[in-house]
């Protein structure tokens, strides 16, 4: 969002990932507090993990979300190739 020409596929990754979290949980993977900018949350803020919000997400596709959404873009899946075949096999 700040310097959009030097995003690297490793974003998306954390794109997809938010929106699986939401999609499974109904909630978004970082608390926005009232009266703070949800732009802040998504660059300054930490994901929650996905089984606190619920329970019932497997864990080892809560594994997976909970690895692309990290803080640290290198503790991520570098491409969404990576991010889908983690999927299918925590899936199976």
């Amino acid at each position: 969002v700040l310097n959009f020409k030097r995003v690297k596929p490793v974003s998306d990754v954390w794109s997809i990932a938010a929106t699986f979290y939401f999609m499974l949980t109904g909630a978004p993977p970082r608390e926005t507090p009232k009266g703070v900018d949800p732009l802040a949350a998504v660059l300054g803020g930490l994901s929650i993990p996905i089984r606190a919000r619920d329970n019932n997400v497997p864990k080892p596709l809560a594994g997976v979300i909970d690895r692309a959404l990290a803080v640290d873009p290198k503790k991520r899946f570098q491409n969404a190739t990576e991010l889908r075949d983690a999927l299918a096999k925590a899936m199976h």
